[in-house]
């Protein structure tokens, strides 16, 4: 059958039925704004003496913005719409809805009693209500049956076969009853997308069918040390989604979803969490990432191990608030000032194509990038730039010290050069490898990371030098300083640095060859660089 609508005229839809809304109950509608790349939601969860209302509004304070998602969960005998959810509608948010078959009283509705239901049963007559309901309230709404089917606590529901049945069968009811505000979103736990196909919580053996589903959607968790007796790796959101993203490349004309995500704190590693967040709000912006059409944070229970809420510590509720500011997730604050990047390389006319890359990704991080040949560049051509960045591809005889004494904030992973910028008293060198040692991950440029860190997919050559006694150390190769920075006015080797000057371990092939984590080193370095090393 024909796709359905996607977000963007879904999404118009709702603003035409919310001004139908206005005109019968007089409530006053949100301004209309222009439709962001992403909705940014959350599941309110409230707590002691808290509403469902007053959790919502907690939230939003802490965010400084309305929330334009928010999860809800029902069980199949639950009440629906209440004043919160109307409330919600006359705001503006879009509501992301999951119906478990189960009732109340803790009762199981197994799944092969709804795929077989007649008309005139009980839970035949359940899901017209259902369907009636959401037709009946009168805004697009994203609904979902039975999320997370492949779950332990769904076992006594039923096997997969008899999901997709009683899936396919809930859809038919709410198509037959005129529920075409309702959009069918198929939620999955992160870890089904990663499960081989021999396991049968796979998530294709669930997947009900393209033309029975609106969006592909993962449940998304970095566990850690949450669990009692079970350590996991840390793991940052593009570890995690990715597996769903795959999926999802083979069933494209779908929507694409985080219903929700989430990640406990480090207490060995204080800003681990923030920089967390600050990883996810820049991925969602990669080509690669781009298509996802909405993120929603979850709020664990107050007495909960697993601590998900977005206000753990000071640190990480400004990090989530900034995420929600961000223009791109439909934020409302202040657009942040232009970044500009230099970027030095060894042939400007004519850019390798690891320095292409660079450069388009500077771009795709929102930097305005000029691109300058190490042969001819002054420190007048990089005066203005927010931060400057010296590629391997440079020759050292061609780029001397014509930058040695320049203002501004200095990126660099060429050794043979740290001494001509006083970074070093002699030349660096590069030792074969993939990995660095954290030396300090309690510093913002360690971009949340601590112990060994794989920063490259195949044995490469890591650069690295003999740092000076000022410089702050943030990560080695055995033993000698790969990932080291310099505050202005520190005494260098070389002379007293003018500027903040940096030295990744980026490698001479550049990005295709860095891990996801070895990128994160670099895009902080970059970013703290630009913002001038606070």
């Amino acid at each position: 059958m024909a796709r359905r609508l996607r977000r963007g005229a879904f999404l118009h839809t709702l603003l035409g039925a919310m001004v139908a809304a206005v005109a019968v109950t007089g409530l006053v509608a949100p301004a209309a704004q222009a439709e962001a790349p992403l909705l940014w939601g959350a599941h309110p969860n409230p707590r002691a003496g808290e509403s469902e209302q007053g959790a919502t509004t907690r939230l939003e304070t802490l965010a400084d913005r309305k929330l334009a998602a928010v999860r809800l969960f029902y069980l199949w005998d639950s009440a629906f719409p209440s004043t919160y959810e109307n409330n919600l509608k006359a705001s503006g948010s879009t509501l992301v809805i999951s119906v478990k078959a189960r009732r109340e009283n803790g009762t199981a509705v197994p799944w092969s009693s709804l795929a077989t239901a007649e008309p005139g049963s009980a839970v035949h007559a359940d899901m017209v209500r259902w369907a009636q309901r959401v037709r009946d309230w009168g805004a697009p709404i994203y609904v979902t049956f039975n999320h997370e089917p492949e779950a332990s606590s769904n076992r006594d529901l039923g096997n997969a076969a008899q999901y997709i049945a009683a899936w396919q069968k809930w859809v038919s009811i709410f198509r037959a009853e005129g529920a075409t505000n309702a959009k069918f979103m198929w939620i999955m736990t992160d870890q089904s997308f990663w499960l081989p196909t021999t396991d049968s919580r796979a998530s294709y053996r669930w997947y009900p069918g393209d033309d029975e589903v609106d969006g592909i959607a993962g449940d998304a968790y970095n566990w850690f040390t949450c669990r009692p007796g079970i350590v996991n790796a840390w793991k940052s959101l593009r570890q995690i989604i990715d597996p769903q993203r795959r999926f999802w490349l083979d069933h494209q004309s779908e929507e694409l979803w985080l219903t929700e995500y989430g990640t406990v704190e480090d207490p060995a590693v204080p800003g681990r969490k923030a920089q967390w967040y600050r990883d996810a709000q820049a991925l969602f912006k990669e080509p690669d990432f781009a298509a996802f059409d909405g993120v929603m944070q979850f709020e664990s229970v107050p007495s909960a191990t697993c601590r998900w809420s977005p206000d753990t510590s000071a640190t990480t509720g400004t990090a989530w608030r900034e995420w929600g500011q961000d223009a791109y997730y439909g934020g409302t604050g202040t657009p942040p000032p232009t970044k500009t990047a230099a970027l030095v390389v060894g042939n400007g006319a004519a850019p390798a194509a690891v320095d292409a890359d660079i450069a388009d990704r500077l771009r795709n991080r929102g930097y305005t990038v000029t691109i300058l040949d190490d042969g001819t560049v002054n420190a007048a051509d990089v005066s203005e730039a927010s931060v400057v960045l010296i590629t391997q591809s440079i020759g050292q005889a061609q780029i001397g010290t014509r930058l040695r004494t320049s203002t501004r904030p200095i990126v660099l992973w060429k050794p043979s050069v740290y001494d001509e910028f006083g970074m070093t008293a002699a030349d660096g060198n590069t030792l074969d490898g993939t990995a660095v040692q954290i030396a300090n991950a309690g510093h913002p440029l360690a971009a949340g990371r601590s112990g060994t860190v794989t920063v490259t997919s195949a044995t490469s050559a890591l650069p690295r030098g003999a740092a000076g006694a000022n410089a702050a150390v943030i990560a080695t190769v055995s033993g000698q300083a790969s990932l080291f920075a310099y505050q202005a006015g520190v005494a260098m080797p070389g002379l007293t640095a003018p500027a903040c000057r940096i030295a990744v371990p980026m490698v001479s092939q550049g990005i295709p060859r860095m891990t996801a984590d070895g990128l994160a080193l670099f895009d902080t370095a970059v970013d703290h660089a630009a913002a001038g090393c606070p």
